[in-house]
């Protein structure tokens, strides 16, 4: 899944501006969980402070859409904060430019094995661990039971190309099987992972995608495009839009986070008693994605190490856990992710419950999809710029691929 877009429900968390630095205050900063989730953090931050009694934690909550220009601009400016939630992309853009403290030189092996070994590769850069995983995502899939029974399908497709087969009855039933949101920029290097394409060269200054296997990949993503199975819109459509078409019915399989499902019972009630909840669609490899979401100590921050301990106290099973109840997400420490909230059904379970259990589920063989890439944004859009010219019909597929591995190793030479 895109790392981009894991936020709770697209919360993502803000920031705390510090008034005045006075002995060990930490500076925090989190992104978009203001009002909803105030009192959750500010106990947190209280049961911190009362077992750190030396630290005094300044919490400032900022919107998502700020958080990035403003880290930014503290590191320029000389003057971080001590401890920012950031996605993997923006973390390892950080952490290239010597801006992120290296947290597994400080923090145990132990420590660090507490955590699922997907989520801790969302921080890893060169073999360093430049953060430490908060919360994670992983995708369900979400059925309309009416599409497929008026289309003749009896039984829930589980993998991408299985859906592909159904495709036509589906369209003759005037439905789309599903909308990729290839708008979002890893969308396509996602799905390429989870046919077992590897991306990058193992020296990391090389595409490694224009194999055999990287060819049928891309080729069958292309001729799903070309049939009319996704449709047009796909090549722009962000997850948001995506989520619209289904809630109107209009496409039979959402692979969402189970946070969705409570957004649709919202918007559209009756939609919602005729849904099914799945596994995450497989492609050829049966590769489980995880989305993830960290915290990283800017190598510049004043207080480094009570903010590791922060970050520590922060991602524990027991605050991570009582974070999972509040809104469905789930832990990146594995302690938490087997307790009985995640592991059993209550007696009449919800449509959420059972999405909770399938997700925590796939957590065991979870992998990131898409590792942290050096000029991320560049690299993403050259694949983009090549499906889009092989899907409408500008170039063969085999052609567009070769073009877009050319394109990276040009961006990866810089």
């Amino acid at each position: 899944m895109s790392f981009r877009k894991l936020s709770i429900l697209a919360l993502t968390l803000g920031l705390t501006a510090c008034a005045g630095e006075t002995g060990n205050q930490v500076e925090f900063w989190t992104m978009g969980l203001k009002p909803q989730f105030t009192g959750y953090m500010e106990e947190t931050i209280a049961a911190f402070e009362k077992s750190h009694p030396s630290i005094e934690v300044d919490w400032v909550d900022l919107p998502a859409s700020a958080i990035e220009q403003k880290a930014l601009s503290s590191v320029a400016g000389g003057n971080p904060p001590d401890l920012i939630n950031l996605n993997p992309a923006f973390s390892s853009k950080l952490a290239r430019q010597g801006a992120l403290a290296d947290l597994g030189a400080t923090i145990p092996a132990d420590v660090l094995a507490q955590y699922y070994p997907a989520s801790l590769e969302a921080t890893r850069i060169d073999g360093k661990f430049y953060g430490l995983p908060w919360y994670l995502s992983t995708q369900v899939s979400v059925f309309n039971r009416d599409n497929l029974a008026k289309a003749g399908v009896a039984e829930l497709p589980t993998t991408y190309r299985e859906l592909a087969t159904h495709a036509p009855a589906l369209k003759t039933a005037g439905f789309q099987p599903f909308m990729p949101n290839f708008g979002d920029g890893n969308k396509l290097m996602e799905m390429l992972s989870m046919d077992g394409v590897t991306l990058l060269s193992p020296d990391g200054k090389h595409a490694a995608f224009d194999t055999a296997e990287g060819r049928e990949s891309f080729a069958f993503w292309v001729g799903l495009y070309r049939d009319g199975a996704i449709a047009k819109e796909s090549l722009s459509l962000d997850h948001r839009e995506v989520v619209d078409r289904f809630q109107a019915g209009q496409t039979t399989v959402l692979p969402a986070g189970p946070q969705f499902l409570h957004l649709i019972k919202q918007n559209a009630p009756e939609l919602y008693t005729k849904l099914e909840v799945g596994p995450q669609l497989a492609g050829k490899s049966g590769k489980v994605g995880v989305g993830v979401m960290n915290l990283v100590v800017p190598k510049g921050a004043k207080h480094q190490s009570q903010a590791i301990e922060l970050a520590r106290f922060i991602t524990n099973a027991e605050n991570q856990l009582a974070f999972a109840k509040l809104v469905p997400i789930l832990p990146s420490v594995k302690a938490a992710a087997q307790a009985d909230y995640f592991t059993r059904l209550p007696a009449d379970p919800s449509l959420e419950d059972r999405a909770r259990q399938i997700a925590s589920r796939q957590l065991d063989r979870a992998e990131l999809l898409v590792p942290p890439l050096p000029r991320h944004d560049e690299l993403a859009k050259a694949l983009n710029q090549a499906f889009q010219t092989a899907a409408l019909g500008k170039s063969q597929a085999n052609e567009a691929l070769a073009k877009a591995a050319a394109d990276w190793d040009r961006i990866l030479s810089k």
